[in-house]
């Protein structure tokens, strides 16, 4: 009798959906309806919104200091076509 393999999921995957709200969304995204993206997008707006509602100027500024790397790794992969 031929066993069965289970399909699993990666270990850095399934660290990334046991975060408990943002790796929900992110699984949900990835294996739930196409419109569950524009959900995620304004979920993460208003997110920035109360921060800096809650935080002042710092909760603007810090996460956009921390996506910075992320924009310029995208310019580089741009820029070499």
């Amino acid at each position: 009798m031929a066993q069965r393999k289970e399909h699993r999921l990666p270990l850095w995957e399934r660290m990334i959906y046991a975060i408990p709200l943002i790796g929900w969304m992110i699984k949900d995204v990835v294996y739930g309806e196409p419109d569950n993206i524009y959900h995620f997008l304004a979920g993460i707006v208003f997110l920035w919104i109360i921060l800096g509602l809650v935080f002042g100027y710092p909760g603007i500024i810090i996460p956009a200091l921390f996506l910075t790397p992320l924009i310029l790794f995208t310019l580089v992969l741009i820029s070499r076509g």
